[in-house]
């Protein structure tokens, strides 16, 4: 009996140790597998037969291939730029200028893509007389980095190039636009006051890191928050920087004194659209709310390039450069 009661705290203390490395384990693999990025090749596209989609599906389908088009042309005009992150990381640029003007615009692109998927939205402000600087998030396209930011980090880097802008032009009004991460990068971004910045259009970002994880968890894996994002969080607090929970669109929001359009699409089954509600409750600056009742994530614009362009462009005209 009392060689039992000597062995009991070390077979405890062994216990604690094999669940902390399995705890860790899982936490490391959630990382890796949700932050880390993951190499594209854009020139491969998924095939659709264009005889499966209903009505409306074809009609996305044929407007993001018009829209896909102009951004084409468009990068042609474009020219690379590189500056240093916060955290020294090299951050890859595309952008357009046209020297007699100083509006400009940061087109910020989703999760696992890259500046050259937003060049259509380049396009349209370059079309209406706009600078355009196109960017690809650390650990994205050309820039460098370990981990994706989520936004967190990412918000950080436009603010390097919101400088570089300044530096560049220093009469610039800058407009963040962002889809998906990039939404939720331009919210994150509105709480910072960033100087020459006057407004965010935002397009189906979620309401924090911890949020859009969870909705993963649920949605794909049928898997619980806890204890799995809880030690996911950790490990990505030691491995990535930050902390999902502090990773926050609908905070950030809060403190914007900028004007927000909100976008989302109705049908968004990947961030839920409910989020998009949360994040405009949220925001006490001047603020729109445009919601596509038909679209899925990311097809706002899509649906009806023409209506999605009207209200964006109104919504600059009379919240932001009357300012």
């Amino acid at each position: 009996m009392r060689i039992v009661k000597k062995k009991l705290p070390l077979i405890i203390f062994i216990i604690f140790c094999v669940v902390l490395s399995l705890s860790y384990g899982i936490g490391s693999y959630f990382v890796n597998y949700a932050l880390a990025p993951h190499i594209t090749n854009e020139e491969v596209q998924e095939k659709i037969n264009e005889s499966e989609l209903n009505q409306e599906e074809l009609m996305i389908y044929k407007n993001s291939l018009k829209e896909t088009q102009k951004g084409l042309e468009f990068q042609k005009k474009t020219k690379p730029m590189n500056v240093s992150s916060f955290d020294h990381i090299l951050l890859q640029s595309q952008y357009y200028q046209n020297k007699d003007v100083h509006n400009w615009v940061i087109v910020i692109h989703g999760y696992q893509s890259q500046n050259t998927e937003m060049m259509s939205y380049g396009a349209r402000y370059a079309e209406a007389g706009w600078n355009v600087l196109l960017p690809d998030n650390r650990a994205h396209g050309k820039s460098q980095g370990d981990y994706i930011g989520m936004g967190w980090l990412d918000k950080e880097d436009i603010a390097s190039w919101v400088r570089w802008i300044v530096k560049r032009d220093s009469q610039a009004q800058i407009v963040l636009h962002g889809v998906s991460m990039g939404g939720a990068t331009a919210m994150m971004c509105s709480g910072d006051q960033l100087e020459h910045v006057i407004g965010y259009i935002e397009d189906c970002g979620y309401t924090s890191v911890w949020d859009i994880f969870a909705s993963e968890l649920k949605n794909q894996f049928s898997l619980p928050t806890f204890p799995i994002l809880d030690i996911s969080n950790i490990v990505a607090e030691m491995k990535a920087g930050y902390n999902f929970k502090d990773a926050s669109s609908i905070e950030q929001v809060k403190k914007s004194k900028q004007p927000i359009l909100f976008i989302h699409g109705g049908q968004d089954d990947f961030v839920p659209t409910e989020m998009v509600y949360k994040c405009y409750d949220a925001a006490t600056c001047e603020k729109d709310l445009f919601v596509v009742d038909k679209a899925g994530h990311a097809e706002a614009r899509n649906y009806n390039p023409k209506n999605y362009w009207n209200k964006v462009f109104s919504f600059i005209n009379e919240k932001m450069l009357t300012n």
